[in-house]
């Protein structure tokens, strides 16, 4: 079947190449599709308590749900007449534009120092106060704490802080667009206190920014990286031309794929993130070892006196069933992360599977066509020279690798047995590894979001709105007493849970002692009524439903549009309730260590609470990874193993052979874990894309050894011959696949970003372990079986029959005009028996 495909493929060539032209063309019009960067929440598993909670408070409340907070800070000498005048301007400007002032929250819309200082000094031109009017509203009781929250000391001076609450419009429309509407505004006031703004969009602004440079400069990088190196190898101009030009149609025709079906083409994946950022790196490094295997086959045949057009056709047969094999296999492997909680991951899968099924058929119908068209022409010139074969592409590789498989054939057992021990050490350390999503390590080190959020210390730390939801119904015995002790809690710093920085600021408990408590205010909304109706309702430890309901009802009426913020009351189901208040931004611990404190004050039915936030969304990330990461292992080499296994069983009637294709894989999957966690590497978004790599990578060697071990071992070569046969040819074309790999994979390490570094250094190493397992582990492997069929069966476990000496490619058949390859190919051999026409480049001239 390969044989007669590999023939229609090179018996037309322009046909071939015009074909691939057209599909390229037709992918390329998915690029102007593709859809701008998706934020974080495009990692959040849509089934998770996080993810539903985001969408109940959506529709349930949406003018004080999914509020944003806008940091201002002012660098300078704030505590100052014209620094807090230059403050409360800045203010002023943001807060008046209509696209921001629509969307400010309900409660408690802007906190700023100027306003603190307006109202202990009386007046709104803080400008024309003195500083010693200053000096002694900041000594003030009332006014020195929130001098010290909204102020504080750095490294390079005096800053101060103003927060805006934006809302979601609608449910739906983010408040992005007015984020970084403040973030301008605020800059081109002037003044003499330096002003910049963070939020969420300004951080993933910055963050997108910084993926697209340092992938595009990667991207180069790596490409330039490859060029070199395969003229190195290959030492022909043409070959790096040829390579070069079918990575390009690979990346931008997956790249257009992606756009295709994207949002806005077929939506059937989400917008580009994170991940699919690393998809253009990953068919560098992996679609490259294609073109080198092709031309390394085309080579070796065009070295022992193979015609042109029979060595570009022999030569795709001959690689294509390892290469379609080890494709496929890669492509599973990334396919099974659609079993992935993350949609992020599971668009991955999808763009990556695409482009390394895309990238094969690229290289396998460009390299033998294009090499046909070139050499064909050049004979007919009478110049068609013989380049060297690829065994010495890296000097010394084929002595190293003979050396090692040598031993590995000579002492089996030995090899084995290291390896045992050594994946049992590694297998230890890797149930240490740890396990984290942090947004931040998107961010540029030396970048001004980094900067701010350093300088955030002095006031505290960054921080967040944090919404707790309760789904329970409000009549429901004690669920009111269970949210006033709840709200309680908050207002104590010996009870306050971790990382809350103030009392709970918007809840039903807050605007029901509002109402219910005359202090004498003009703005006091006391309702006698209401507190008489609460009072009754509360009495005792037994909550009366329907007085409680009366409360509810009362407490609507007279203020509808505040209730409306905080609670609904429904009459045909549970009631939802929400709180607010505000939370640093802390790392995944303390956030932990939050929800947990919250969890353990809410005295009702745990499946009634969820707390939600931008760190809890990373924390539900990472609990969403670590719960799913032994499971995608499992998927992923069961499915690589169910592949091979069916492939060798129904070609050779073998199918241990797929275990030793995949086995020695599992064990660099442990060794590059367990490496992971002994010098810090955590299992992240990005690194966690590590199991299909490996899977990809290894398999692709694995299948490479073993299809030429069997080939060599069916020609009649005994275990010791075909092992050593193998790793000169295969093996020594394997050091330098793995070189081109690890190097397009070490641009990595130079970008700005901590993920990508961590994904370079852990690739290097899956490569360097899959080296090592293929041409030391897989040997050893298949010694042990060949010398157990040959135990087991006798001498006639491997004949030579005349199936099998027809895969001698140096045999020659003599056609009317010379000497023209025959293979084991019958219909190369019918052709020439028929008189068919000859290609005058398919001459055998040396």
């Amino acid at each position: 079947m390969t044989d007669r495909l590999a023939d229609a493929l090179t018996r037309r060539p322009y046909v071939s190449l015009a074909t691939l032209l057209v599909v390229f063309f037709v992918l390329a019009a998915g690029l102007p599709l593709t859809a701008e960067q998706a934020d974080d929440f495009a990692f959040l598993p849509p089934s998770s308590d996080i993810a539903e909670a985001d969408d109940v408070l959506a529709e349930s409340f949406p003018d004080s749900a999914g509020l944003s907070n806008v940091t201002v800070i002012h660098r300078g000498d704030v505590l100052t007449p014209a620094g807090l005048a230059h403050i409360d301007a800045v203010t002023d400007a943001a807060v008046a534009e209509p696209e921001v002032a629509e969307r400010l929250a309900a409660s408690s819309p802007v906190v700023s120092l100027a306003a603190v200082f307006s109202e202990a000094l009386q007046t709104d031109e803080l400008g024309e106060v003195s500083q010693a009017e200053i000096d002694a509203a900041a000594a003030d009781p009332r006014v020195s704490p929130f001098v010290d929250r909204l102020s504080g000391e750095t490294d390079d001076g005096t800053i101060a802080v103003t927060r805006i609450q934006l809302r979601t419009l609608d449910g739906e429309d983010a408040p992005e667009d007015a984020e970084l509407l403040v973030a301008d505004i605020v800059e081109d006031v002037e003044g003499p206190l330096e002003v910049r703004s963070l939020s969420k969009a300004t951080r993933d602004q910055e963050a997108d920014e910084s993926i697209a440079s340092s992938t595009l400069f990667l991207v180069a990088l790596s490409l330039l990286v490859i060029a070199a190196l395969l003229g190195v190898f290959y030492r022909t101009v043409s070959d790096v031309v040829l390579s070069m030009l079918g990575l390009a149609i690979t990346i931008v025709g997956t790249l257009g794929f992606q756009g295709l079906i994207g949002p806005n083409g077929l939506d059937v994946i989400g917008p580009p993130n994170r991940t699919t950022t690393l998809v253009p790196i990953m068919l560098i490094g992996l679609v490259v070892d294609y073109s080198i295997q092709s031309v390394g086959r085309y080579r070796e045949l065009r070295a022992d006196g193979v015609a042109v057009r029979r060595a570009a056709s022999r030569g795709l047969s001959l690689v294509m069933l390892p290469l379609g094999l080890a494709g496929a296999t890669t492509m599973i492997s990334f396919l099974t992360n659609l079993s992935s909680p993350i949609p992020a991951n599971g668009d991955f899968g999808i763009v990556a599977a695409f482009g390394i099924g895309f990238g094969l058929i690229t290289m396998l119908t460009l390299m033998p066509n294009a090499r046909l068209l070139l050499d064909r022409r050049r004979a007919a010139k009478g110049d068609a020279p013989v380049r060297a074969t690829m065994t010495d592409a890296v000097p010394g590789a084929d002595a190293v690798a003979t050396r090692l498989g040598g031993f590995a054939s000579k002492a089996p057992l030995v090899v084995l047995g290291a390896t045992a021990a050594l994946t049992v050490g590694l297998g230890a350390s890797a149930t240490q590894i740890s396990t984290e999503f942090d947004a931040d390590d998107f961010l540029p080190p030396d970048g001004q979001t980094v900067s701010d959020g350093d300088d955030l210390e002095a006031v505290g730390g960054e921080v967040q709105i944090a919404t707790i939801l309760i789904e329970a119904e409000l009549t429901d015995d004690r669920t009111l007493y269970d949210l006033f002790v709840l709200t309680d809690a908050f207002a104590e710093e010996t009870t306050r849970p971790t990382d809350a920085v103030t009392d709970i600021e918007l809840s039903l408990p807050g605007l029901l002692v509002d109402w219910t408590t005359d202090d004498g205010g003009a703005d006091d909304r006391y309702d006698a009524e209401l507190a008489a109706m609460t009072e009754s309702a509360l009495d005792g430890l037994d909550v009366d439903s329907e007085q409680a309901q009366a409360v509810l009802d009362r407490l609507e009426s007279l203020d509808p549009d505040a209730f409306a913020l905080v609670a609904v009351n429904d009459p045909d189901g549970p009631d939802t309730t929400m709180l607010q208040y505000t939370a640093l931004a802390g790392d995944i611990d303390s956030t932990q260590a939050m929800v947990d404190d919250i969890e353990a004050l809410w005295f009702g039915d745990g499946d009634q609470i969820t707390v939600t936030s931008t760190s809890i969304v990373g924390l539900e990330i990472t609990t969403a990874m670590t719960e799913s990461q032994t499971l995608a292992i499992v998927i992923t080499i069961s499915a690589a193993l169910l592949v091979l296994i069916l492939f060798f069983w129904v070609t050779e009637f073998k199918p241990m052979l797929a275990v030793i294709a995949v086995l020695p894989i599992v064990l660099v999957l442990i060794w590059v874990l367990g490496s992971m966690a002994l010098i810090g590497i955590p299992y992240n978004v990005i690194t966690a894309l590590i199991t299909a790599l490996a899977i990809g990578i290894g398999v692709d060697y694995t299948i490479h050894v073993i299809h030429r071990f069997t080939e060599e071992h069916h020609e009649g070569k005994s275990v010791d011959e075909a092992t050593a046969a193998t790793l000169a040819t295969t093996g020594s074309a394997l050091f330098g696949s793995a070189l081109t790999t690890t190097l397009a994979f070490a641009a990595l390490t130079l970008s700005p970003l901590s993920p990508f570094q961590q994904f370079g250094i852990v690739t290097g190493l899956t490569i360097l372990y899959s080296l090592i397992a293929s041409i030391v582990v897989v040997p050893a492997m298949l010694v042990l079986w060949a010398k157990y069929h040959q135990w087991r069966f006798g001498d006639q476990a491997h004949p030579t029959s005349a199936d099998t000496t027809d895969r001698d490619t140096s045999a020659t058949l003599a056609d009317d005009d010379g000497e023209v390859p025959v293979g084991a190919d019958a219909d190369a051999g019918i052709d020439a028996a028929a008189g068919a026409a000859v290609d005058p480049a398919d001459h055998v001239t040396a």
